[in-house]
């Protein structure tokens, strides 16, 4: 069975009506995908520096209390072993510093409640030692300064 327009001719200017017609919709179709890309693109950037933000972070692989308490005595035994790297009255404060950021008579990770979930645990000692770990960060940067 034959179409119609398998017949007939097309008339005069049709093929650039519908050229016309069609254009608007290309560019739309163009635009889209050209957003979805720069988009998926920015969205996979983010995600880089977001995992590599993590990365730098003592607790990043940390999932239980245990973990997150033991890296954050790893970052303060390193950060004593750069103050015994150094000498010097400015060491001695320095010291004194560190010393009043990190000692506790009781460690928090003691003190939090048996009947409190691991996940909140481990939330709260994050919390807790990274705001610690940033504050003894600015005393890491100027003993590493001082070393080389």
């Amino acid at each position: 069975m034959e179409n119609r327009f398998d017949l007939y001719d097309l008339p005069e200017g049709h093929e650039e009506r519908f050229q016309a017609k069609l254009e608007p919709r290309l560019v739309r179709t163009r635009r889209r995908t050209r957003f979805i890309r720069w988009t998926a693109l920015a969205a996979c950037l983010a995600a880089v520096l977001w995992l590599g933000s993590r990365s730098r972070s003592p607790f990043w692989a940390a999932q239980s209390p245990e973990a997150v308490y033991t890296a954050y005595l790893e970052q303060v035994s390193e950060l004593y072993q750069l103050l015994a790297a150094n000498t010097g009255e400015e060491t001695l404060d320095q010291e004194a510093v560190l010393k009043e950021l990190t000692d506790e008579t009781v460690s928090l990770y003691d003190q939090l409640p048996e009947e409190m979930p691991d996940k909140q645990k481990t939330a709260v000692l994050k919390d807790y030692y990274g705001g610690i770990l940033d504050e003894a960060g600015q005393l890491k940067k100027e003993l590493n300064r001082k070393n080389k």
